[in-house]
């Protein structure tokens, strides 16, 4: 298969609490890489989620069923997990050193743009702890619990921001 750019935001405007791609997700494609790059918080011991988004914005309704396994560098692990949220977690705590490369990873979207088709999305990524001592690495998978068309995806974060310059790509998969 090819990947083709369907998307990409590189973070500016001074720490956002958030960025959006919007406009990513079409009936063009059936999957989604998504490549999150330098996502860095200025703030410790901070949540980050991904949310969908449709024409009229995040969606934000309670169906959003995930489950994390985090595998530490010191032999720990951790599990974090859903069955009715509002946005998809992906961390627990975060590091906001400007110097470790934050938060990067792979995120692949089953069927965003299918309306019939529950949203499925695997995801696998690294980070450090607040404290800067564990590295983690993370297996994630989320379904949208209801059948409906998303058309973007945007990352948040609970409380400070995310340092400018880095940046969330999503590429088409074209089978053929």
């Amino acid at each position: 298969g090819t990947l083709v750019q369907t998307g990409r935001t590189v973070i500016s405007g001074g720490n956002p609490s958030g960025i959006d791609v919007n406009s990513c997700f079409s009936s063009t494609y059936d999957s989604y890489l998504v490549v999150v790059d330098r996502i860095e918080s200025t703030v410790d011991s901070q949540t980050l989620s991904f949310r969908l988004r449709n024409d009229s914005g995040s969606v934000t309704a309670s169906n959003y069923r995930f489950s994390n396994a985090y595998f530490e560098d010191d032999g720990n692990t951790e599990r974090q997990y859903a069955s009715a949220s509002s946005r998809f977690e992906i961390t627990n705590d975060t590091d906001d050193s400007s110097n470790n490369g934050g938060l990067q990873g792979i995120m692949y979207v089953h069927r965003p743009a299918d309306a019939n088709t529950m949203t499925r999305i695997n995801m696998h990524y690294s980070f450090f702890d607040n404290t800067a001592n564990d590295l983690k690495i993370a297996v994630s998978t989320c379904n949208y619990e209801n059948p409906e068309a998303h058309t973007g995806i945007g990352l948040n974060i609970t409380s400070g921001g995310i340092r400018d310059d880095g940046s969330i790509t999503v590429y088409g998969i074209a089978y053929s």
